[in-house]
């Protein structure tokens, strides 16, 4: 259902681009954000109906190697509350998992309560609010799931 992103074209590139651009305006990865990505960590992508529809992206961590961090995802504000975004990261979680990733950790905007219910319903817990993380007034939620735990939990639903 989602597909691991190997190669940077010119056309996928600016698909890519143009959801994190809708999604977080000037803070939205560009192609000098995403090739890396794509070489070095991992960019998973789902479609709807042929169309790229939303994008994730990890990176691992250097203290703990079997830590993924997410440094984004965004889905096509037009596929919005159809579940892509849901599938994109359980999904991933799942491809994660079978890679030995243990952990996975992310920020998020603590006034974004969507994304935060969203994370907390597949499991994630908020271990710390940092202040002004990303500039003044820029906070963000700390949150981190066990990818065991989730794995567990969704058994049923995943294999």
């Amino acid at each position: 259902m989602i597909e691991l992103v190997q190669n940077a074209e010119p056309a996928l590139m600016k698909r890519l681009v143009e959801l994190e651009i809708s999604a977080f305006g000037d803070g939205g990865l560009n192609e000098w954000h995403l090739i890396p990505l794509i070489r070095h960590g991992r960019v998973f992508i789902i479609r709807k109906d042929e169309e790229i529809s939303g994008l994730i992206q990890y990176m691992l961590d250097w203290e703990c190697p079997q830590k993924a961090y997410m440094v984004g995802v965004s889905t096509d504000r037009n596929c919005r509350g159809q579940g892509l975004g849901s599938t994109l990261l359980q999904e991933s979680f799942k491809r994660l998992y079978q890679e030995n990733i243990k952990e996975i950790e992310l920020t998020v905007d603590p006034d974004n309560i969507t994304a935060v219910a969203l994370y907390e319903k597949l499991g994630f817990e908020v271990i710390e609010l940092r202040k002004n993380e990303y500039g003044t007034g820029e906070n963000r939620l700390i949150m981190k799931l066990l990818l065991a735990d989730f794995m567990d939990k969704n058994k049923k639903v995943l294999t």
